[in-house]
């Protein structure tokens, strides 16, 4: 991909994921609370980073390309999740929420597209796999921290909801994400590593 439509990609992207945010926050009380909210952030930097080291002509790095390939597990799955489990794309309302189809639909393809035209994918490890399980797990430490500390019942999603579906439901919930993030890394990782030979 050449320099000037990486330029513009990333401007894009970093356009529609600043809007999806700003209205995020505008429109909800819990902005924090949501790992959508806190993965598109992350994205956010690294593209934002991406940015300026176009601007500046600088080559990218292995241990950084390992946490964007984090960035691309994190916001795929959170894509996922929510158009399978929690949203309905067949519904009127879903794309009556414009910053919620930012932060779900367009900047999970945006990032996916640009990672896997720039970058060497076959040179991820699976460094990237636990970059990408280390986000998730940091937000769900976070999540029954802010719980026990703050004495508040409510979670953002039914998946963490241990009023709702106990601590038994809750780790089975985390497990087969974890599960999820993990394939969605090694499939990533073989198929890069297969267009390469080709």
């Amino acid at each position: 991909m050449k320099r000037t439509i990486r330029l513009i990609t990333v401007i894009l992207y970093i356009a529609i994921a600043a809007y999806g945010c700003y209205g995020s926050w505008v429109h909800g009380t819990r902005f924090f609370l949501y790992f959508t909210n806190l993965g598109n952030l992350y994205c956010l930097g690294l593209m934002t980073n991406e940015l300026i080291r176009l601007i500046r002509r600088k080559p990218i790095s292995i241990p950084l390309m390992q946490w964007e390939f984090g960035g691309l597990i994190s916001i795929l799955v959170i894509g996922a999740v929510y158009n399978i489990l929690l949203g309905d794309p067949t519904s009127a309302a879903y794309w009556a929420n414009r910053p919620s189809v930012c932060l779900h639909l367009l900047t999970p393809i945006l990032y996916a597209i640009y990672f896997f035209a720039t970058r060497p994918v076959r040179k991820v490890t699976v460094g990237g796999i636990q970059c990408g399980i280390l986000l998730p797990y940091l937000y769900i430490a976070f999540i029954y921290t802010r719980h026990f500390i703050t004495g508040d019942n409510w979670f953002p999603y039914f998946f963490l909801d241990i009023n709702r579906i106990g601590w038994s439901g809750a780790i089975g919930w985390i497990i087969a994400l974890t599960v999820v993030f993990v394939l969605t890394g090694f499939i990533f990782i073989y198929l890069g590593k297969k267009r390469s030979k080709r």
